[in-house]
């Protein structure tokens, strides 16, 4: 039978769309305050908003007569016609936010505009109408929403802890404290501010209040008609994009096009990671649709063209100005092509081993097994796969990955499990190590080492990274973490959102071997590291690591990605090795479980038999 839902379950459906989350909250009454032309906004929340949210601001506030229309479906002051679409100028203008929210909570709104002496309070439950009073309050709004979803339990049940929920307001309110630089933002989190901005309108003081990571220091500013900013420059990288803030005519927006814009405007600039990108886009508003998303976090451009060449533009002409020296970038056909003039005498060396693109190497080929590594990198077959087999997905992956190599997955409720990495030995063993007689070494990267019939070719970055592997998981499982006390600790300061963050991480870094604890105002304070480790390398991979811990909050992740993604201290490529380093780097290799590739899934080591060099040269 087909009936009309009467209006209460209606309303909850709809909010459910809107409202996901305390952060859908926060980011809905903020975005009114903005639009309400507020200088100054105050966020108040307890248990992750769960059960207590309030957010005062200091903007034009809200009629008392118009107060209770406010909070019918679709009521909104911001559009009028069919045409305002095509002309959106504020964050909020569908008038399904604050019916929402009271719908799906305890709600108390005080309001008064500035041509009243006395404003109005208003309380709602569950989007019905409590009580309605005049009191005395300043110009501007205040709206208390306690018990999100107490009436919807289907829903509260799935929201995260506490300190996950919290996290993702503080992260948000860190965005919206950049773009409107020039409002005072404060953040209360159970009673302790988390977040004060000045409000000055100085974009660089607040950026760098707000994230207090070097990658976020010296940034360089770009500015075209459409685009304006501030970016990194090549020589500091972050290992993923949470550096990466877009905002598309004042609205926090993720982007493909911009991403792949910024890709592209760095291409060949930079050897690995990702660039800081706080990027400013201005369209005009018939230019772009800011209403396919129904939390409003995505939006599409009339011209994505017009807009990713904008972003190039400006971004190639601030890194120039900087004259950054470019790392030049082959193509495959600069590598494999022979010059016409030379091709009578000259034959192009190839190898067994493939080329490896990071760029085209799709994600599920991220992590090759051990034995698929080492059958590429020294010329073996792959094994036979069924072509009309599905490609398997991501999750699947690591579900066979960890029924493989003893790696549990994450339990539903987001907490680590206890958690033991076993590395996999190398199935394909084609020499022994002690065969191996160093031959030389060039372009500061690569040692050459021969045997009787071949020479092998390692790339000191990717092998030195397989010894820091081994070394931090063979840690991670030992029973024994015992750190090495430095005389001098030192600090790490991090975001708000991630010193809110849930504390599973410190567990799974001590274990790793670092004594690690909390020394207040988002600092932590190491006081002993690794003994493996040098106090530079120790450093390193702290921050990397925390850079990183959001994969925690991932079910699908395993603690050894974790540590995979924060291997970067292992010695570069470019940086030249002494005679005792090689002989060093090449002994503890040779003790790895398996020493063939990287952790990544890169070869350690690239073959060419001596048939292959007498071919090259045409003597056979």
């Amino acid at each position: 039978m087909i009936r009309v839902l009467d209006s209460f379950i209606a309303d909850k459906i709809a909010a459910g769309e809107v409202i996901e989350k305390p952060l859908s909250i926060i980011k809905e009454l903020v975005e009114n305050s903005i639009d309400a032309g507020a200088t100054s906004v105050i966020i108040e929340i307890k248990n992750g908003g769960k059960s207590f949210i309030r957010v005062t601001d200091n903007g034009t506030g809200i009629p008392a007569d118009e107060l209770e229309t406010a909070f019918l479906r679709h009521a909104t002051g911001k559009i009028s016609s069919i045409e305002d679409l095509d002309n959106i100028r504020t964050l909020g203008f569908r008038g399904e936010a604050l019916a929402s929210i009271s719908a799906v909570s305890r709600l108390t709104v005080v309001t008064k505009t500035e041509d009243v002496t006395a404003g109005t309070r208003l309380v709602m439950h569950a989007g019905k109408k409590i009580a309605s009073e005049a009191v005395g309050t300043n110009t501007g709004t205040t709206m208390i929403v306690e018990d999100v979803f107490y009436n919807v339990p289907a829903r509260r049940k799935f929201m995260g802890s506490d300190a996950r929920e919290a996290s993702a307001i503080i992260e948000l309110v860190q965005k919206l404290a950049i773009y409107y630089s020039s409002v005072r933002f404060m953040l209360i989190n159970n009673g302790r501010t988390v977040i004060s901005t000045t409000g000055n309108g100085n974009l660089r003081n607040t950026l760098e209040s707000i994230y207090p990571e070097n990658e976020f220091r010296n940034l360089l500013e770009v500015r075209n008609d459409m685009v304006s900013g501030l970016v990194s420059p090549p020589s500091s990288m972050k290992t993923n994009r949470k550096g990466q803030i877009f905002f598309v005519n004042g609205r926090i927006v993720n982007g493909k096009t911009i991403e792949k814009a910024i890709d592209k405007a760095y291409a060949g600039r930079i050897f690995s990671g990702y660039p800081v990108a706080v990027l400013f886009i201005t369209v005009s508003p018939d230019a772009v649709d800011v209403n396919i998303h129904p939390g409003k976090r995505e939006v599409k451009f009339l011209d994505d063209k017009a807009v990713e060449e904008a972003i190039i533009s400006a971004i190639t002409d601030a890194l120039t100005e900087k004259k950054p020296v470019a790392e030049y970038k082959f193509s495959d056909k600069a590598i494999t092509k022979v010059p016409e003039k030379v091709s009578e005498n000259v034959t192009e060396l190839k190898t067994t081993a493939p080329a490896v693109s990071e760029e085209s190497t799709p994600a599920i080929e991220a992590e090759p097994s051990e034995e698929k590594i080492a059958r590429a990198a020294f010329g073996l077959k792959p094994l036979e796969m069924d072509k009309e087999a599905p490609a398997p997905s991501i999750r699947d992956f690591l579900k066979e990955r960890a029924q493989t190599e003893d790696v549990n997955l994450h339990s539903c409720d987001n907490k680590p499990a206890e958690i033991n990495v076993t590395i996999k030995k190398a199935e394909v063993r084609p020499f022994e190590f002690e065969d191996l007689r160093y031959a030389g070494y060039i372009l500061n990267s690569y040692i050459i080492t021969e045997t009787s019939d071949a020479i092998y070719m390692i790339d000191q970055h990717a092998a030195h990274e397989r010894i820091f592997y081994e070394r931090l998981v063979n840690q991670y499982n030992s029973e024994n973490h015992a750190p090495q006390p430095i005389l001098c600790p030192f600090i790490i300061e991090v975001s708000s959102d991630i010193y809110n963050s849930e504390r599973d991480w410190l567990e799974i870094i001590g274990r790793i071997g670092y004594d690690m604890e909390d020394f207040g105002e988002n600092t932590f304070v190491i006081r002993g590291i690794p003994s493996y480790m040098s106090l530079s390398e120790a450093d390193d991979f702290a921050r990397e690591f925390i850079d990183n811990i959001g994969d925690l909050r991932d079910n699908y992740r395993v603690i050894d990605k974790l540590i995979m993604k924060s291997c970067k201290s292992a010695v570069k490529a470019n940086n030249r090795l002494s005679d005792m380093e090689i002989e060093t780097l090449l002994k503890e290799l040779a003790t790895c479980e398996n020493p063939f590739c990287c952790p990544h899934g890169r070869p350690t080591f690239i073959r060419m038999t001596r048939y292959e060099i007498e071919r090259a040269f045409r003597r056979v």
